[in-house]
């Protein structure tokens, strides 16, 4: 048999340490539990279940990707706001697999991605393979970092439901690595760079905002191709416009979560990088001077550093400027880039460390050497394994990668690479280290893919579901607690649309998507014993039921799902409420009959900020808060717009409200059908003004009525001319200029392979640049 050479070995090193590395974060990812059909929980990822099957079910069959859906918030935009990659992946792979099973692949597919993005982007910085190989190994301790559990990028953070943070956190230093090679001229590169850009930006749009302020400092350097630079950031913007387009200029109709900003120092610094801080020092000096290509990766790292106090320190210094202004980007969202940026720099301080030690000893050692370390390293995995109470599978999956690497060693029939052999080493230090801090994300992926279905108490869970869907179709509230955790998740009820047919659960994930979203927790509030109260500084009147349904009955709510004993009897208690049931521990009420579409009593007002006076005038939405926070006035509407005859009124919308015309002429309403992207109704009061109980949007247009226009608080109010009015969900300018977009950045694709085809184009069009990014050596 023909011995294998120095390069081909280094290259089976290579690729053995890579997919070992994802190996290990697969290990804990309870592998077992993710081809199991169950419905996968715990944290937003639970709640996220609902998502890909809407997509499945309503959007694509209607021809869409964004649309509009009735299920939570009182209706939302789906997917405006949100981002649409991992979902339609998840849809693809449920053509084959179980819907329950492609969920968990898609959730994991980032993480394990993750070694082999990384060692793709070291190479294109222009380093050895052996270098790329221990920073792949140096991603395993980044993933295993348990100090931060919702910023992204990590195990952690994955399982609380920021899988499409990971995914394109994956995919970002695939795209660095591309955009490295086209900048060095190989033209091939380009397209690829775009592609995969774009479509990191659609699976998370923040870290596209620190990949593309980190690609800036590319344009310094004047020997790179800054042209294809340029050419690869429109490129990628065109292919992903389709959802880009639209989310950019609809963006000022979500809600604020006002994300109260980090401030201690000790999130900067947590314990898990205090010894990798020195390395990470050495390792960034070291690699700059090597290969200025690093660039990217630096700025990325840093960016966080530089934007974390921001939030805090302008508005001090500089109140006349900054006093009001909030930071809508959470100074959180960014510190993964800092933390990985440490860990990526400690490795390759390691793995600088090891080059140099190779090079003060023979080039080449003994087999057996070899094999002793392999079985050193398998041994130590396997204890620190068992002694971390891994899964069984995570020790399995050393032993036979060990295994393989040991009859490798027979195989190559030759001394084996020194070099070949410290950079097994420094991998399977940072792995096996990485492995042994492993304290609660093992247990956590238990818990989440054994799913719904794995918990002790889902026949309660799944009583209460087919205890609704025997119901007649309605929104439901329920109560808010943590408690009920214990089903999977405390967002369990967030999955009532996804369990039955006809009922919509007012609460929901893509917060930011929905006004309705702050007089929501508002509400919830009111009709919980322990509520979560999730968007700071609104005005909440905690377990409050008078205001409660009275608020209830404003947004169209039929029915109320109380959990602990003190809700259930605050609800007994009310008179205009009829317990329908009782699903232990859950308790199922009736609330009075609003209905969808309502008829003004009293003509609306329209907000006017020119009206404020002196000083800056409150947006609308701080009015309604103040208008939402008075009962009596929920039958006084307040538009952010409408016909010239409604009264237009400043700031004191109170006192302004009392004085509003009463309408004498009633009537009623009938026939009405709330669907996904259309509503309709009947009415024989024609010209009065009419609310209509779903979440303003301004893709909605209305047929046979003037409007809509948004309005008390968060919803829409039209005026009929005629008896049969129609609003329909529909796309406008910017869904059209989106797609147009992104349909001429897919033909230019077409375009660019057909002329980069032999004959059609520059002969070395799929010619590596030279340099050291294609280097096997360490120069």
């Amino acid at each position: 048999m023909a011995a294998v050479g120095p390069s081909r070995t280094r290259s089976w090193v290579t690729v053995g340490i890579i997919s070992a590395s994802s190996l290990v974060i697969l290990g804990v990812l309870q592998p077992q539990l993710l081809l199991e059909a169950s419905t996968p929980s715990g944290g937003d990822m639970g709640a996220h279940v609902y998502g890909p099957a809407f997509l499945r079910d309503v959007l694509i069959p209607s021809g869409r990707i964004l649309g509009w859906s009735n299920d939570w918030f009182a209706g939302f935009p789906i997917y405006y706001f949100y981002f649409p990659l991992p979902a339609l992946a998840i849809v693809a792979l449920d053509f084959f697999i179980p819907y329950g099973v492609a969920f968990k692949l898609v959730t994991v597919m980032g993480l394990v991605g993750l070694p082999p993005a990384v060692a793709f982007m070291t190479r294109s910085f222009g380093f050895s393979r052996a270098v790329a190989a221990v920073t792949a190994a140096g991603a395993v301790v980044f993933a295993f970092m348990e100090s931060f559990s919702i910023y992204g990028g990590n195990v952690a953070s994955t399982l609380a439901g920021e899988f499409t943070y990971s995914w394109s956190f994956s995919l970002g230093f695939v795209y660095l690595g591309y955009l490295m090679r086209a900048l060095d001229g190989e033209h091939a590169a380009i397209p690829r760079a775009a592609i995969v850009f774009a479509l990191a930006a659609l699976s998370h749009v923040l870290t596209t905002l620190v990949l593309a302020i980190a690609g800036l400092v590319l344009l310094i350097r004047k020997s790179w191709d800054q042209r294809a630079a340029i050419l690869i950031w429109g490129w990628a913007f065109a292919l992903a416009a389709f959802w880009a387009v639209p989310l950019l200029l609809r963006f000022s109709n979500g809600s604020d979560m006002v994300w109260t900003p980090l401030t201690r120092w000790e999130e900067i610094f947590p314990i898990e990088i205090w010894l990798l801080l020195p390395i990470a020092a050495g390792g960034a000096y070291w690699a700059v001077r090597r290969s200025p290509r690093i660039a990217p990766m630096v700025v990325a790292s840093l960016i966080p550093l530089v934007y974390f106090p921001l939030p805090s320190i302008l508005p001090a210094l500089m109140p006349g400027v900054f006093g009001d202004v909030h930071f809508k980007l959470w100074n959180g969202r960014l510190l993964p880039y800092w933390y990985f940026g440490v860990v990526y720099f400690a490795s390759i301080g390691v793995a600088a460390a090891a080059l140099v030690v190779s090079r003060r000893l023979p080039d080449r050692l003994s087999s057996w050497w070899a094999r002793g370390f392999i079985a050193f390293a398998v041994v130590s995995g396997v204890l620190v394994v068992r002694s971390a109470e891994l899964p069984t599978i995570a020790w399995v999956a050393i032993v036979l990668t060990g295994g393989l690497a040991f009859l490798a060693t027979f195989l190559a029939k030759r001394d084996l690479s020194t070099r070949g052999l410290l950079t097994a080493a420094c991998a399977a230090v940072l792995a096996l280290g990485a492995l042994s801090g492993v304290s609660f994300i093992d247990g956590w992926a238990r818990w989440n893919y054994e799913g719904y279905e794995g918990k002790a108490v889902f026949p309660e869970y799944e009583n209460l579901m087919t205890e609704i869907a025997a119901l007649p179709p309605g929104r439901v509230q329920w109560e808010q607690n943590t408690g009920m955790n214990q089903y999977g998740t405390p967002m369990a009820l967030m999955l009532i649309p996804y369990w039955t047919e006809d009922h919509q659960s007012m609460e929901g994930l893509f917060f930011e998507s929905s006004l309705t979203t702050p007089f929501h927790f508002i509400t919830a509030g009111e009709v919980s014993r322990a509520p979560s109260n999730a968007i700071p500084g609104l005005p909440y009147q905690n377990f409050n039921f008078d205001r409660g349904v009275a608020h209830l009955g404003h947004f169209g709510v039929d029915y109320y799902v109380s959990f602990t004993p003190e809700a259930r009897e605050a609800a007994d208690e009310q008179p205009e409420m009829d317990q329908l049931l009782i699903s232990e521990p859950f308790a199922v009420y009736r609330l009075p009959e609003t209905g969808l579409v309502s008829v003004a009593t009293n003509e609306p007002v329209v907000y006017d900020p020119s009206l404020a006076g002196e000083g800056k005038a409150p947006s609308f939405h701080q009015v309604m808060l103040d208008w939402f926070a008075d009962i009596d006035l929920l039958d006084h509407w307040v538009a952010i717009d409408g016909p010239e005859q409604w009264r237009r009124v400043g700031p004191d919308v109170g006192n302004e409200l009392f004085r509003a015309k009463p309408i004498e002429q009633t009537g009623t309403v009938s026939d009405v059908v709330v669907d996904d992207h259309r509503i309709s109704f009947t009415t024989d009061a024609i010209g009065v003004p009419h609310l209509v109980k779903v979440t303003y949007f301004p893709n909605w247009e209305a047929e046979g009525a003037d409007g809509p226009w948004r309005a008390a608080p968060s919803l829409m109010v039209v005026v009929p001319t005629e008896s049969d009015v129609v609003l329909e969900f529909r796309n406008q300018t910017p869904e059209r200029s989106g797609w147009l977009l992104t349909a001429a950045a897919v033909a230019g694709l077409v375009v660019w392979r057909q002329r980069s085809q032999p004959g059609k184009g520059p002969a070395d069009s799929e010619k590596p640049a030279e340099g050291p990014g294609n280097s096997t050596e360490e120069s």
